[in-house]
């Protein structure tokens, strides 16, 4: 039995026929009905939705009355995704694909099965079945260019006291509170929005490993000053926190539909450092990124560093690693492909002088080196030392 309910949409790409839709060829957005939603279409295998960021409120439409409806608008998160979007094309050179509502939840909410989100208006039912086929369609896409890998971020903002980010895998608060042991059952990662990359990723890290291990997504965030739940730094969030657990649309276009590859979580973003002003929403982008090109390299041996869909097992030594960003001011990082590897890191001034050495690094400060062209060796074993440049400007 489904811990979530049955799912409630089929729609998938045949409904954007189905519809007056207005594509703008160049820019690759799509509309649906009267705007209401609106589907960018990306290169990437990361797909990300935002549900509850729109202010459209048209008075053909009435409020949302039934269900006990919840409607408060989760600020500035289009705002958001679009620094995402930005970020992601400055480090790589491709979009991910982004869904949006631009409707205001007192209209519709789209992350709520279709009778409790339209309240039964034709016109809300129209753009809910828009935005689910958007995400159908994009999620499409990007498992036939990946080989049947995709991420999904429904990306939220929460209002909670506690400024962290709550990372939803539609694992309870009780249940994170649960050990390692349990989690890692059958039972558990039935219930995760994960399940498909606890059974595929490559290094075989365990279910609970995976939540908040050493490279759980959380613990990536948190790395970077993110502080995240779950998490090698914050295991489980506590029973009263109203943490977020997840919704409709983590249990409908994940892997814990059945058949479904697509890996993902509900990210209830906080909004003081992360939502509230433009530079942080830009410099949580930024981390973003970063966190996402190691996530996926580290689980699912893709390269989105440089737009790159080859495998790891795939690519030259040469491209066994990637550095981001170059040119670079204040830090490098240097990711690395295969982590069971054996690896030693240097970076070489011009005049061939070491300024920096480290067994394994991911982020580097560079602050305090001069301007100028350095060299990164790295040296995966006797036979396979690779160098690449970086340039170190102010």
């Amino acid at each position: 039995m489904e811990k979530f309910g049955s799912i409630m949409h089929n729609f998938f790409i045949g409904l954007f026929f189905a519809f007056a839709f207005v594509q703008n060829l160049n820019a690759q957005i799509i509309y649906g009905a009267n705007n209401y939603t609106e589907f960018h279409k990306g290169t990437l295998p990361i797909v990300i939705s935002v549900p509850h960021g729109g202010s459209l409120m048209p008075s053909i439409i009435p409020n949302r009355t039934c269900s006990n409806a919840v409607a408060v608008t989760d600020a500035n998160t289009i705002e958001l995704a679009q620094q995402i979007d930005s970020a992601f094309v400055n480090a790589t050179g491709c979009h991910p694909y982004l869904v949006y509502c631009n409707l205001a939840r007192t209209k519709l909410d789209c992350n709520r099965n279709k009778a409790s989100g339209a309240c039964g208006n034709l016109l809300a039912e129209t753009a809910w079945d828009e935005f689910h086929s958007f995400i159908d369609s994009a999620q499409a896409n990007a498992k036939a260019q990946y080989g049947g890998k995709a991420f999904y971020l429904d990306l939220h903002g929460h209002g909670n006291p506690i400024q962290r980010l709550e990372l939803g895998y539609l694992l309870y608060d009780t249940e994170l509170a649960l050990s390692d042991n349990t989690l890692n059952t059958s039972q558990y990662v039935g219930y995760s929005s994960i399940q498909n990359l606890v059974a595929t990723n490559v290094n075989a890290y365990s279910h609970a490993q995976l939540l908040r291990g050493n490279f759980a997504l959380g613990t990536l965030f948190a790395n970077r000053n993110y502080p995240a739940v779950p998490s090698l730094q914050i295991p489980a969030p506590g029973v009263s926190t109203n943490y977020f657990s997840g919704g409709y649309n983590v249990a409908n276009h994940t892997s814990y539909v059945v058949g479904n590859t697509v890996n993902g979580v509900q990210m209830e973003c906080n909004f003081s450092n992360v939502r509230d002003t433009y530079s942080n929403r830009k410099a949580f982008a930024d981390s973003l990124v970063l966190v996402m090109i190691q996530y996926l390299s580290i689980h699912q041996n893709i390269n989105i560093a440089n737009c790159n869909v080859s495998a790891l097992n795939e690519v030259e030594p040469s491209e066994q690693f990637f550095i981001y960003p170059n040119p670079a001011s204040n830090f490098i990082e240097v990711g690395f492909r295969n982590l069971s590897k054996t690896i030693s890191l240097e970076i070489i001034n011009n005049l061939g002088q070491i300024v920096y050495k480290a067994s394994h690094a991911m982020r580097i400060n560079i602050q305090d080196l001069p301007i100028g062209i350095y060299s990164v060796r790295v040296s995966f074993d006797e036979k396979n030392i690779v160098n690449k440049k970086v340039v170190i400007q102010r």
